[in-house]
């Protein structure tokens, strides 16, 4: 009945394929008629919308899925948006056993394994790393990788399985660059806070702790080292604005008030950060030392 068929669709993204449909027993003949009604609007070759035209991305991933094939997976950039790993992209990239032409998809070949997000099949987070890596820039492969770090689904052990099952892909060398990068693979929120960690680090500095909170007060910064009682924030243009500067001065004022010290420079500064640091009273002792 049509009440089975919208409930397929409420798992797929409102979306439906045609052989699902005939085995659920309706006839062409059936279809067609819906199709002519307007109750089945085509979006892929035998891959219908029920009821309206696609409104999310979701819904879109759903229909170059199913336009693919049983085996067809989400992979590459839909993968990497699926798994919250960057954000969605007009591409629609999917996975297949067999090499199939749709006009306005990007079909790659090959049997890969599939994991369920929100029911959609995708390839693994370790996969799809491995598939950016050959077709993203690196700043972009870079916040994938980021991303899964701090979402803790970043297997660097189920990488190498990846590559061995997949001779020399293209890109590795990228992602191998990024995954042996400890600034790269640290929770910074921003590139000036990144340029700040790597003068740090370049200048000596101990390793701060990134992006944690302050003990007792419970503030969220950018750097601190818990031993010397230094936070170190790299402030961003809204940092510049009446109403945030307020607010950074009560939140300054709670954390001298815990026996922390603060020091704030602006994003555009970001490299002479160790320079800030060691202009404290009592700055922070420079070693070599890696987190």
């Amino acid at each position: 009945t049509a009440r089975h068929v919208a409930a397929i669709a409420g798992g797929q993204g409102g979306c439906v394929a045609r052989p699902q449909l005939l085995r659920l027993g309706f006839s062409r003949d059936v279809i067609a008629g819906w199709i002519a009604h307007g109750w089945l609007i085509p979006l892929h070759r035998g891959v219908y919308a029920v009821g309206h035209l696609p409104r999310t991305h979701v819904t879109r991933w759903w229909a170059a899925v199913l336009a693919c094939g049983d085996q067809a997976k989400a992979s590459c950039r839909v993968s990497a948006a699926a798994h919250a790993l960057l954000r969605p992209h007009p591409r629609l990239d999917v996975t297949a056993p067999s090499k199939r032409v749709r006009p306005g998809i990007a079909v790659h070949r090959g049997d890969v394994a599939a994991v369920y997000v929100d029911g959609l099949p995708c390839t693994t987070v370790a996969q799809t790393l491995v598939d950016l890596s050959g077709c993203v820039p690196h700043g972009v492969l870079e916040s994938a990788v980021r991303q899964a770090q701090v979402r803790g689904v970043l297997d660097i052990d189920a990488i190498g399985i990846v590559t061995l099952t997949k001779p020399r892909p293209r890109g590795i060398r990228q992602l191998r660059a990024i995954l042996e990068d400890p600034v790269a693979l640290e929770p910074t929120r921003s590139g000036a806070e990144r340029v700040a960690l790597r003068e740090l680090v370049a200048a000596g500095h101990p390793w701060p702790v990134v992006g944690g909170r302050i003990p007792v007060a419970g503030d969220l910064v950018d750097f601190h080292w818990p031993d010397r009682r230094v936070v170190l924030e790299i402030d961003g243009p809204t940092h510049a604005t009446a109403v945030q500067r307020a607010r950074d001065h009560r939140r300054d004022a709670r954390l001298r008030a815990h026996g922390w010290r603060v020091v704030r420079i602006p994003e555009a500064h970001a490299n002479t950060a160790p320079q800030a640091l060691d202009r404290l009273p009592e700055p922070i002792e420079r070693s070599i030392v890696r987190p």
